[in-house]
């Protein structure tokens, strides 16, 4: 069973990487490079807004703890796991981004889903909700079509990354409750 999970694993990879709009190839490689510029950029504009308006100090706060935990959470997964990227096992499959450490999870994809749902849930306004979930798709499937993770690993990272925000909003909101009623 796990031999065909794998098999449909690389026959999609294939199928995306090698089906993409090379014209498409630059502006997605640039849409992966800036992931985690824009999600500082949003984290340093939450800042700036909280000096002038102190309640937004707690909503910069929980997505500031959501984008670090699905970092480690990351880093740890990967070196546990270490999965060899699909360029390096397949030579078909082309490099055409940058990629570091072990495949599985992506941690572009764990971020952009992290920072989606984190934002989608403090938020609730439908326009960013949809911005921000166009904007973690695009990232995800930027991720295969340039060779460098399979599909299980964005899948993984968009499972990861909504479920780290998940938690970790839901226990901050409770701390933040307990600490309201002592």
């Amino acid at each position: 069973m796990m031999v065909n999970l794998y098999d449909y694993d690389l026959t999609l990879l294939r199928l995306i990487h090698h089906s993409r709009i090379t014209a498409l190839d630059m502006p997605l490689y640039w849409l992966s490079f800036v992931n985690t510029f824009v999600s500082i950029g949003i984290l340093l504009f939450l800042l700036f807004l909280s000096f002038k308006r102190r309640a937004i100090l707690p909503l910069f706060l929980k997505i500031l703890t959501v984008f670090l935990i699905s970092a480690l959470m990351v880093w740890l997964i990967k070196n546990i796991m270490f999965r060899q990227r699909p360029f390096i096992t397949y030579t078909d499959i082309q490099k055409l981004s940058e990629a570091g450490s072990a495949s599985f999870p992506s941690g572009h994809t764990t971020e952009a889903f992290a920072m989606a749902f984190a934002i989608s849930f403090l938020s609730g306004r439908w326009w960013l909700v949809l911005l921000v979930y166009t904007w973690a798709l695009l990232v995800a499937y930027s991720r295969i079509a340039l060779g460098v993770h399979y599909p299980s690993d964005v899948l993984g990272g968009m499972v990861l990354g909504t479920f780290i925000a998940f938690i970790t909003l839901k226990l901050t909101n409770r701390l933040q409750w307990k600490r309201k009623m002592n």
